[in-house]
């Protein structure tokens, strides 16, 4: 794998002519983090990734991506930090595409209808993903709240008391799960 700093590296080392160069990442291996800045897009030649939104203490798994699948685009075009983690299920073979190479393509586009377009989509696609993100959190804050009254559970409830506890809790319960299967479908 090469690094940020390694001389092979287009990305940093404009001396380099190639722009588009392949790594593997091992599987476990963070490729990118929430919140660092973003300065490369990533096509999966091989090898599955989970793509991971930390909000608040949680660390949710939104997708997984193989072969043929890009990630990392959005900040890229848009410069802004990354929203997401993306983790290697596997040993992947990744190309990795720089922001110059994708700035000079799109800058080669003579016609500003098309850089206009592609602009407007990047805008769409940064507020569609800025809606997801704060789907994410109240997920999360959702969460927070059920392990907390878990927690709670399991700790404050006397152990004699417990099986009535449970008797009463149960319904409830399946009342909760009756609401997630009608969201779910």
């Amino acid at each position: 794998m090469t690094s940020d700093l390694d001389p092979r590296n287009s990305e940093k080392n404009p001396r380099n002519p190639k722009l588009l160069n392949r790594e593997v990442f091992f599987r476990g291996t963070d490729i990118i983090r929430q919140g660092d800045e973003g300065i490369r897009a990533y096509y999966i030649e091989a090898g599955r990734v989970e793509i991971l939104v930390r909000s608040g203490e949680h660390e949710l798994k939104v997708a997984e991506l193989g072969p043929g699948d890009i990630f990392g685009e959005m900040a890229l075009i848009t410069h802004d930090v990354r929203t997401a983690t993306v983790r290697a299920l596997d040993d992947c073979t990744i190309t990795i595409i720089s922001r110059d190479e994708i700035e000079g393509k799109i800058s080669r586009i003579e016609d500003k209808a098309i850089r206009t377009l592609i602009n407007v989509l990047a805008q769409r696609l940064r507020e569609a993903t800025k809606g997801q993100l704060e789907y994410y959190k109240s997920l999360s804050e959702f969460q927070d709240r059920v392990t907390g009254m878990v927690d709670k559970a399991h700790v404050g409830v006397d152990s004699k008391k417990r099986d009535a506890f449970r008797k009463e809790v149960e319904p409830l319960l399946a009342d909760l799960q009756a609401v997630l299967d009608r969201y779910q479908e």
